[in-house]
């Protein structure tokens, strides 16, 4: 139980990080003259960023197997934004570049988690 609840933390840390950067990213774009066609590179950076930080934390407080919860923080971190997408979009689709999102995002996780269980 209590991996879990670390599990569930360093979700819930990724996703504060993920909407505060993304709010200072809304700034940038509302207040400067930043190009909107950085939108979807700079979420993709933002959604990697976050799932490797959610891995690391999950696996710095567990401190075994990194890889492993840190690729089951980056799956459910990005398979919950999917189903938020799902349920807010009328025409969604899962296409190949979704997965290969799902891919990356886990994976992140996984080397964050890495990273976190030998972070001293």
């Amino acid at each position: 139980m209590e991996k879990a609840n670390h599990m569930f933390k360093g979700l819930g840390y990724a996703y504060i990080l993920t909407l505060i950067v993304l709010l200072i990213y809304n700034f940038a774009l509302t207040f400067t003259s930043v190009s909107g066609n950085t939108i979807a590179m700079v979420s993709a950076f933002i959604t990697t960023l976050s799932a490797a930080f959610g891995g690391f934390y999950a696996s710095k407080h567990i401190q075994e197997k990194g890889l492993i919860y840190g690729l089951l923080v980056g799956f459910i971190y990005i398979v919950c934004l999917i189903l938020i997408v799902f349920l807010a979009q009328e025409n969604f689709q899962f296409d190949i570049g979704m997965l290969y999102k799902v891919l990356l995002t886990a994976l992140s996780g996984g080397i964050g988690g890495v990273l976190g269980v030998n972070f001293k």
